[in-house]
């Protein structure tokens, strides 16, 4: 069988798992979902409100499009349910075949687009009732323009992903450090002012102080429950849970305050900045493609383990770059990241009302997740500080020539 026919046959797949068990047994399960929040956006964006303009929006402004385009054949409950599926479906198989490019050989892509074709079941329903599946797909997508030389393009894909969601802009940064390390220093900066142009270009006819409470809507949000930070808090004890009728916030979601909150989250902080300006700069270490994919991930790994919020659904974002560490050797990284997404599944959704009911079981699951991450960025970093192949060789091909001078020496 040719590799166009398996890589179509691993799209069918995907697209099989996803149509049956998303929906109908073990896997399928949407208790908790952002869907009601989506549709409530899609009513105002059909009727040609804009968002930050006329009413509140706490994503980036791209963010409304699959939002809205879910909404144009209805946004009642059953038909904004299946038409936002398969709108991420067509996302899901745009993201695998990139990813699958992005692999290099064809038995390596093969391999990453059956990995990727089994991510309905491992991650669950939430790949069909979030709209992270889009800016993966879109960084896919820069990452293989990247790869293969087209910075531009790139850039500009990544500024479009930033603003559809927000971390594809980390890999932005790494990619300008990955070009000046090769030496590129023109590309990298015009690359920086395609990126810069993109994002402006879509933020400005948006500016106001509603485009601005975007940002201050995230900032301003307690330590996210599922989180690292969370995990902590919970280990020391006197926080509370907010997000509930006893304690209502506006932030949609569950998080902890009140106790030793604000200091963790400082300190959480701190850590997060400096593990990511590290990681950023590991991307100018190697000029091989590779070493940009692999910092990205292990910047967004940083950045879902560290920052104050771990929805569940970001690890969507991490599933690809996953199954390109695998095909790449890093597999002990590739391994404990798809141990994570099982667990975060295994909690989410069925157990999250448990975890807001502070259930030592499923406080302890969500902390045993959180440890397979760090674990994995640990196991990744190393991989990446590890002196390249070439540099080995070289270093083993002298060393009889050492032991011999050392014994005429002698």
């Amino acid at each position: 069988m040719s590799a166009r026919a398996h890589l179509a046959l691993a799209g069918l797949a995907l697209a099989v798992l996803w149509a049956v068990a998303t929906t109908i047994g073990p896997f399928s399960d949407i208790t908790v979902n952002d869907l009601f929040v989506y549709r409530s956006y899609a009513d105002l964006l059909v009727d040609g409100r804009l968002p930050y303009l006329d009413f509140a929006f706490e994503y980036p402004p791209l963010a409304a499009l699959p939002l809205g385009l879910a909404g144009l054949p209805g946004t009642s409950e059953g038909t904004y349910e299946v038409s936002f599926a398969v709108l991420m479906l067509g996302c899901a198989l745009v993201g695998q075949r990139l990813a699958a490019r992005l692999a290099g050989s064809e038995r390596e892509a093969i391999v990453v687009a059956w990995l990727l074709a089994l991510s309905p079941v491992v991650i669950g329903a939430s790949v069909r009732t979030h709209f992270d599946l889009m800016p993966v797909a879109i960084t896919a997508g820069a990452l293989l323009a990247l790869s293969r030389g087209r910075t531009n393009l790139g850039f500009l894909l990544l500024g479009l992903g930033t603003m559809t969601k927000l971390f594809p802009g980390l890999l932005a940064l790494a990619a300008v450090v990955w070009l000046l390390g090769r030496g590129e220093r023109a590309r990298a900066l015009r690359g920086a002012a395609i990126f810069t142009a993109v994002v402006l270009a879509i933020s400005l006819p948006f500016a106001g102080s509603g485009y601005v409470e975007s940002f201050t809507f995230h900032l301003d949000r307690p330590v996210q429950i599922e989180s690292s930070a969370a995990t902590v808090l919970f280990a020391l004890g006197g926080s509370e849970v907010t997000g509930t009728n006893l304690r209502p916030d506006r932030f949609k979601s569950n998080g902890l305050d009140g106790g030793a909150a604000g200091t963790v989250e400082l300190v959480f902080a701190i850590v997060l900045v400096l593990a990511l300006a590290a990681l950023i700069a590991l991307a100018a270490r190697r000029p091989d493609p590779r070493q940009l994919v692999l910092c990205g991930f292990a910047t967004l790994l940083a950045f879902v383990t560290l920052g104050k919020v771990f929805s569940p659904q970001y690890v969507i974002w991490l599933a690809p770059f996953a199954a390109l560490a695998w095909v790449w050797g890093q597999r002990t990284a590739a391994l404990l990241v798809g141990a994570a997404i099982v667990l975060t599944h295994v909690e989410f959704p069925s157990r999250y009302f448990d975890l807001i009911n502070e259930q030592r079981d499923v406080i302890l699951i969500v902390a045993a997740r959180n440890a397979l991450l760090l674990v994995a960025l640990g196991v990744l970093v190393v991989g990446l500080l590890r002196p390249p192949a070439d540099q080995l060789i070289g270093s083993r091909a002298s060393m009889p020539s050492k032991r011999l001078k050392s014994r005429s020496r002698v």
